[in-house]
């Protein structure tokens, strides 16, 4: 009998437990009872309980400075010098691998001038540039973008410090170029 009776104790625990439970939920829901929480704490199903190191590849491949970039991100007049004011283009490929056939690539990048003052720095808090879904093992995503030279600007070697990260497979790659400004 005793034992008949540690269960059905022990049933409604558990039940007592599971209905304040439902009742807390709805009094949250709806909105009756608010909670603090903080806003930028990741959701606890996007936690890794086993911390494995993600594989893939991610590499930046056929950079180019250009005057002008086609519609078909092909570069028109390819060079390293460029007068002010201008505009400087810039192309370059990415290769990397998907995962779960995702892509996801964020672009940054930072420009110093001849002095070593840096001049842009265009690095949005990941602001996101490509995502996409694929089949394939790898794939090859195509940037392009430009930058100003104004009056007053200085003259010399400027240097281009392009920051490519794949936020999915947890890998960032930098690439330093130089290109010169002159009169």
């Amino acid at each position: 009998m005793n034992k008949k009776a540690n269960i059905t104790e022990i049933l409604m625990v558990l039940v007592t437990i599971v209905f304040t439970s439902a009742v807390v939920l709805i009094l949250v829901q709806a909105d009756i009872i608010n909670v603090k929480g903080q806003a930028d704490s990741p959701p606890i199903l996007n936690t890794e309980f086993i911390p494995l190191g993600r594989e893939g590849y991610l590499g930046i491949k056929e950079f180019q400075f250009c005057e002008s970039i086609g519609d078909k991100y092909n570069c028109l007049n390819e060079r390293n010098q460029f007068y002010v004011p201008s505009g400087i283009y810039f192309r370059f490929e990415v290769e990397t691998t998907p995962f779960n056939n995702q892509i996801m690539l964020v672009e940054n990048y930072r420009i110093k001038d001849a002095n070593g003052n840096v001049l842009l720095e265009a690095e949005d808090k990941n602001n996101l540039n490509f995502d996409m879904r694929t089949g394939k093992e790898k794939e090859s995503v195509y940037f392009k973008d430009r930058v100003f030279i104004e009056e007053g600007d200085a003259l010399g070697i400027y240097t281009l410090e392009l920051i490519i990260t794949n936020p999915l497979l947890d890998k960032k790659v930098t690439l330093v170029k130089q290109f010169e400004v002159v009169e």
